[in-house]
């Protein structure tokens, strides 16, 4: 008997399978659709009120507009062409998949939103204001989870006035924000809200900072007679070869170099920081999914009393949490909120000859340079000249004097790590033991700032730094109780792309100001000049090397607690 064999028809099965992946695609879009839909009025708490609309302008991001007639209050959230905003859903998915480029869900500044808790129509001086921010995804999704890095201001063109956040934006830790505002000025007032970096870029940031601790590059350059070797430094150095050890004996601050095989210690002669590649090495830790992450970045008035607080030289001035805005600007000049302001210019200074016998030390980065090269420029008859054979205009040591007002300027860097090019070791002098070597009086006024360099290495080697120029700083207390002392926070700055954000970007310059303030409370004579709400609002803009405007700012600020 023979058995009949049968065969499955391959056109039937192919139609099956077809439907079959056409219901799946009908299905996740039935699915996603109520998910955009019903959570545009979610509260960060339970529920939102109805959110102001949007005007979207040509580039994408949401604007206030300002008529004659009317003043419409809409969400101006935006993304900073420079503060990159694109992520991935989590850094551990992108890490074990690296090769793969994902369509995956983060913060989008696009389609996150913002309002006004308990609007009015006008508002008096000194008014609070409350807005609540809502991160969504690309979906419009509200986000459940905190970790995005936001900043808000409030400004008015017309006005040139601007004003930071009193403290931090607030993480409820829930995908929903709070932004506190004290309103400083009359006439119409508009919001900004910017996403600097999305939590799944700072879940990123925070894996390569762990997992590559040394990332920035340093050159040592040996040289005896003709011979010239180069050799990798760094605060520390994990090596098989022979190590050289610069370790300072007098504040125990660490350096080290790869020994030359042919060559002494003794004969390393210049420093150099590598930058590119450097950030060809940071780049490399990066997968290309967290690399997506950092593609591309009112109200009427009445007044109220101003300060009455003589502005002076605040003692315990670091104070490890802001609850309120270090102060706003209006008409270009900064007002503080601790104190009335003389706004004391160098020329008024020099008039009323309160410059005249006055010595001044600046120790730190180039944003520090920048206080020392402003004086230098404001003086007609000072003019800046190395203080010692070889001393570069970037790194010092460099001295300018007056001969008029008999003052004097001193800038030198504050030593290791360095990312400036070509610098000799000799040069190189650490703030701390700088300090200890000043003969200072009454008419002795020290700067310190120490950020930018800091901003590549692990938090401790910034806390260590700290650490050692407090125990100076301490000691000179003790033998010149009437010496003062300022010490400039790190600043804002416009950056791109992933090396940058986690490197020298402003979410690792905050937890640097952070850490300052922590480890600096409790010097006598101490006064921060809190420069971070100076330069992260001001009209304009943000940069590394703020614009001479700010740079009057800071000098004006630092002039009028000197001689209030």
């Amino acid at each position: 008997m023979q058995q009949r064999l049968t065969f499955p028809n391959h056109r039937g099965i192919f139609l099956c399978l077809l439907c079959a992946v056409v219901l799946l695609i009908l299905s996740q879009q039935l699915i996603r659709m109520p998910v955009s839909k019903f959570n545009d009025k979610m509260d960060y708490r339970h529920y939102q009120p109805a959110i102001a609309g949007y005007i979207t302008s040509t580039n994408n991001s949401y604007t206030v507009i300002e008529d004659e007639n009317h003043l419409h209050i809409g969400p101006t959230l935006t993304s900073s062409s420079l503060h990159q905003n694109e992520s991935i859903q989590n850094g551990a998915d992108v890490h074990s998949d690296s090769n793969k480029t994902q369509h995956i869900l983060f913060t989008d500044p696009k389609q996150c939103a913002f309002n006004i808790e308990n609007e009015q129509n006008s508002y008096n001086l000194c008014d609070k204001i409350h807005v609540i921010i809502q991160a969504r995804d690309q979906l419009k999704t509200n986000k459940k989870i905190g970790g995005d890095y936001f900043r808000a201001k409030i400004y008015n063109r017309k006005l040139k006035a601007s004003a930071p956040t009193d403290g931090e934006v607030i993480d409820h830790n829930n995908g929903s924000y709070s932004a506190y505002f004290t309103v400083r000025w009359r006439g119409s007032t508009f919001i900004n809200v910017q996403l600097v970096h999305s939590s799944e870029a700072v879940a990123a940031m925070k894996r390569v900072r762990e997992a590559n601790p040394i990332r920035m590059v340093y050159n040592g350059i040996f040289q005896q007679k003709k011979a010239k070797v180069n050799g990798q430094c760094h605060v520390q150095l994990s090596s098989a070869n022979e190590l050289c050890n610069f370790t300072d004996k007098l504040t125990g601050e660490p350096w080290f170099c790869i020994k030359p095989k042919n060559l002494p210690c003794s004969t390393y002669t210049l420093h150099s920081g590598n930058t590119k590649l450097g950030g060809r090495l940071t780049a490399a830790m990066f997968t290309r999914n967290e690399t997506r992450l950092f593609s591309s970045y009112a109200y009427k008035d009445t007044i109220c009393v101003e300060s009455t607080t003589e502005c002076r030289p605040v003692t315990n001035s670091a104070k490890p949490e802001k609850k309120i805005a270090a102060g706003y600007y209006f008409q270009d000049k900064w007002y503080s909120n601790d104190c009335t302001l003389k706004n004391i210019s160098v020329q008024s200074a020099l008039t009323s000859k309160l410059l005249t016998n006055k010595r001044f030390y600046f120790y730190g980065d180039s944003t520090l340079r920048q206080w020392f090269e402003y004086f230098a420029a404001s003086i007609s008859d000072a003019s800046i000249v190395q203080a010692a054979p070889g001393a570069t205009l970037k790194t010092g040591p460099l001295r300018a004097t007056s001969k008029k007002y008999n003052l004097t300027f001193m800038y030198r860097h504050h030593a290791f790590p360095i990312r400036t090019r070509s610098v000799f070791v000799k040069n190189v002098a650490y703030a701390a033991n700088e300090i200890d070597n000043i003969s200072a009086d009454e008419n002795t006024i020290i700067c310190l700032c120490f950020f930018a360099h800091f901003t590549p290495t692990e938090l401790h080697v910034y806390r260590r730094r700290l650490e050692t120029t407090k125990a100076s700083l301490l000691r000179l207390y003790k033998r010149s109780p009437k010496t003062l002392v300022f010490l400039k926070t790190p600043n804002t700055l416009a950056y791109a792309g992933a090396v940058t954000s986690v490197d020298k970007g402003d979410w690792v310059s905050l937890m640097l100001d952070k850490e300052l303030r922590k480890v600096m409370a409790e010097i006598p004579n101490l006064t921060i000049i809190d420069v971070w709400d100076m330069t992260t609002n001001h009209r304009l803009g943000e940069n590394l090397h703020p614009p001479r405007p700010i740079i009057q700012q800071e000098i004006q600020l630092m002039l009028s607690l000197i001689f209030a």
